[in-house]
């Protein structure tokens, strides 16, 4: 996919959405804009597009709980956030929530549009007919659905869906989907989310202040002590060791 995207400009500023939405049409896509997360349910209706440009900071929903609703019901779209927020623990909370990819304000005209050419060419399980097999995941190929299956573990934070429950909404048995997943990523499911999730969590402790509290229910524990248990037991240390290094480094 190069030109002639599907894209909904999501922006409450109405000379930067305008600015946006023209510069976007002039490079040959299809783009609409509009200015709140309350609007798209009605755009949603003319068809899901393949890439959101969403701000956070709008009015209502802000584009945080916007990403990761849209996220969870359709796993196969491409998000971009644009924000002025430049803390590493905001742009970690997109990443988790949704976003493929974080742009932080002033961002030039060029680099959106080399964001939008760079996550067309990587959205694979969406096609110009796509629309049917979002909305029927049965109907995805092993790959596909492998991918998509991916997507959605990684941008779902908190507790996950059992692998009955995504067995039943990919439309296969759950030897089936864990077969194509490893056959994918050459590991488990349960394997491949453990390691992604340690290694947020090992980012998430190096490079911001989130209390460990947060950090461990949006990884899905249901006690910080048990996070604690897990990550000692990957790392050999307890998350506070390496806070506490990282305080001592600087």
């Amino acid at each position: 996919m190069g030109a002639d995207v599907n894209i909904i400009v999501i922006e409450d500023h109405d000379s930067l959405r305008e600015v946006t939405v023209s510069a976007l049409q002039d490079m040959g896509h299809k783009v609409r804009g509009i200015a709140c997360a309350e609007s798209l349910n009605s755009e949603l209706e003319s068809g899901i597009p393949q890439i959101l440009i969403l701000d956070l900071n709008l009015p209502g929903e802000d584009g945080v709980s916007l990403a990761s609703r849209l996220r969870h019901k359709h796993p196969g779209v491409g998000i971009i956030m644009v924000t002025a927020r430049k803390e590493p623990a905001d742009k970690i909370a997109g990443y988790e929530n949704g976003a493929d990819i974080y742009l932080t304000k002033p961002t030039s005209l060029d680099e959106l549009a080399a964001a939008v050419q760079a996550l067309s060419r990587r959205i694979t399980i969406w096609a110009e007919d796509s629309l049917q097999s979002v909305l029927d995941p049965g109907q995805l190929k092993s790959a596909e659905r492998a991918r998509a299956v991916q997507q959605q573990l990684i941008n779902t934070p908190g507790k996950l869906p059992t692998m009955d429950e995504l067995a039943a909404q990919y439309g296969c048995s759950v030897r089936t989907l864990n077969n194509e997943f490893a056959a994918e990523y050459g590991q488990s499911m349960q394997s491949y989310i453990a390691e992604y999730r340690f290694n947020c969590a090992y980012a998430a402790l190096q490079q911001t202040t989130i209390p460990m509290k947060i950090l461990a229910d949006q990884l899905g524990y249901s006690h910080v002590n048990h996070f604690i248990s897990a990550f000692r037991k990957r790392f050999g240390y307890p998350p506070g060791a390496l806070r506490k290094q990282e305080r001592d480094e600087q």
